[in-house]
């Protein structure tokens, strides 16, 4: 309980003089989620195929994919809710 993120902090040691209170790290997971989120688009790159052609020159407009599984959509949704 004497920790800077603690949720059972004094108001003086607050995380750096914010007024954050993060509640059982849930600032944390989320930021490594979104950080690790960011470097994977970054290394993945745009999908093969959807804006640029097999000579890697840029399409004119994106080509539409055909549209997924709605019940595995549906699942995904009722799962991260």
């Amino acid at each position: 309980s004497s920790g800077f993120l603690s949720a059972f902090t004094g108001e003086e040691n607050l995380f750096l003089g914010s007024g954050m209170i993060d509640f059982a790290g849930s600032g944390v997971v989320h930021m490594t989620g979104g950080v690790t989120a960011l470097f994977a688009a970054k290394i993945l790159g745009p999908r093969i195929g959807r804006f640029y052609d097999a000579d890697g020159n840029e399409l004119p407009e994106p080509v539409s994919f055909p549209p997924h599984s709605v019940a595995l959509q549906v699942l995904g949704t009722f799962i991260l809710w």
